[in-house]
């Protein structure tokens, strides 16, 4: 009891502190954080919920009877009302009836999202994807403080040619355009955020001369080998789904008329399937492994929405900006986390068939020694499924359409994963700029305006 209390705790502040980090200060209320850290904290223990399923279907002796898990988020518009809470001017009856129009416009918004999001839902594999193929290199890839002086020199070029330009147009700086004169405050600003990032490197690099070089050494140890290990779990995850819709798409007997579902599973060989039923001889090393697994992908579609933002059929719509993000897009968050656990349970169930469906269930046969698998072909009171597999194989059977759908959908994350895998080591350089906090560069709105950051905008 007293293990169970500590881990809620942990969850608790951790989903606290990921919101302080992002949320704007002086527009967050308690009602936002309560709601946002009651929300990711619910959805973060259902994923704890899946190794318990996958326990106790494998122990025969343990009857499941009924075993529903529902969370239910009833979040109103709450910034609406909050917003005028304090002004004297507006009658109090106008000011309900302003919130309520508000607050439907805002449930209508969440109802088209969920229409849109069960028709075609690519978002949650971009971020899902990007957060599997990018996590592990963060860890891995360096620095080069160098490439980013190098990188400021010629940006410095490139803005004091194009201030030349303009100043060359007139005789006196009195005659300059209004316009001019706003794209040369313009450029004078990037050159002061370009000078705060040079000062930034300047004191990276003098700490690297330091005492401290030796310290970072053993952190950037531990950090390389975190790295490698998420790196495996990435590999292990991409293998298995490849393998496994592989096998689908050509030993299915039914194809599209059902979803692509397999008689007999693992006609094709699953590492991760296999790996986890080779494990279940150490108990409880499976159950902490399908644990770590699904937090891991968790966490990695968390990693994906903050850098990818939350989208829409790949139409952006919020981003997440470190202190800088309004409450409204936290709850918009908290909605879309809720999907990720449905997609969560339905990747394990691609990634891991067997194991995911019957555990460590297996049917004795004649000789003592050998043993069959459970199948679909296998009655059902010898081997029995998983509370996970029964629900979505009755929506997989029952529409054939969603079952497609998540079947091409998984195609499209072994795509993105590829394209955001190649494009991380090839193409993206991991720069020290990036990681520079947004607000320490001008407490001016007209720098956000002007979007300083990332610094692939600033020309």
């Amino acid at each position: 009891m007293m293990q169970q209390c500590n881990v809620s705790k942990l969850i608790f502040t951790s989903c606290g502190a990921f919101y302080r980090h992002f949320v704007k200060a002086d527009e967050s209320t308690f009602l936002a954080a309560a709601t946002f850290v009651l929300s990711l904290s619910t959805s973060f223990i259902l994923v704890l919920f899946i190794p318990v399923d996958i326990y106790l279907v494998s122990n025969g002796d343990v009857e499941i009877s009924n075993l529903e898990i529902t969370q239910r988020l009833v979040s109103k518009f709450y910034h609406c009302s909050y917003r005028n809470e304090f002004d004297d001017n507006i009658v109090p009856c106008e000011n309900v009836i302003e919130s309520l129009k508000k607050t439907i416009y805002f449930i209508c918004l969440l109802v088209a999202l969920s229409i849109i999001g069960l028709i075609y839902r690519p978002g949650h594999k971009l971020a899902m994807s990007y957060g599997i193929a990018c996590l592990p290199l963060s860890f891995l890839q360096q620095k080069n403080i160098e490439h980013d002086k190098k990188e400021i020199e010629a940006r410095f070029a490139n803005l004091k040619e194009k201030e030349m330009v303009i100043k060359h147009k007139y005789r006196a700086p009195s005659e300059i355009r209004g316009s001019d004169k706003y794209e040369i405050l313009r450029i004078e600003k990037m050159q002061r955020a370009l000078s705060r990032y040079n000062y930034k490197l300047q004191e990276i690099e003098k700490t690297s001369e330091s005492w401290l070089s030796y310290v970072i050494g053993i952190v950037l140890t531990f950090r390389v080998i975190t790295g490698l290990v998420f790196l495996t779990f990435s590999f292990v995850i991409y293998i298995s789904l490849l393998a496994s819709i592989t096998d689908k798409y050509f030993n299915s007997v039914c194809a599209y008329k059902c979803g692509f579902v397999l008689e007999k599973i693992n006609t094709i060989f699953n590492l991760l399937d296999s790996s986890l039923l080779l494990f279940s001889r150490l108990f409880p090393l499976d159950i902490f492994l399908i644990a770590s697994l699904a937090i891991y992908i968790f966490c990695c579609s968390l990693y994906g929405i903050v850098n990818v933002g939350i989208r829409v059929c790949f139409i952006p719509l919020y981003k997440l900006k470190t202190r800088r993000s309004s409450p409204e897009t936290m709850l918009v968050l908290c909605f879309v986390i809720i999907h990720i656990i449905l997609v969560l349970i339905m990747t394990l169930l691609t990634i891991a068939p067997n194991y995911i469906t019957y555990g460590i269930q297996r049917i004795r046969i004649n000789d003592p020694l050998a043993f069959i698998k459970c199948s679909l072909k296998t009655d059902k009171n010898v081997c029995k499924m998983s509370v996970l597999s029964v629900f979505f194989n009755k929506i997989f059977f029952g529409i054939p359409y969603f079952a497609n759908s998540y079947f091409f959908s998984n195609w499209m994350f072994i795509l993105m994963y590829s394209l955001s895998f190649v494009y991380r080591i090839f193409f993206k350089r991991i720069s020290y700029l990036d990681s520079l906090d947004e607000l320490s560069l001008s407490k001016e709105s007209l720098d956000e305006h002007m979007n300083l950051l990332p610094l692939e905008k600033l020309t």
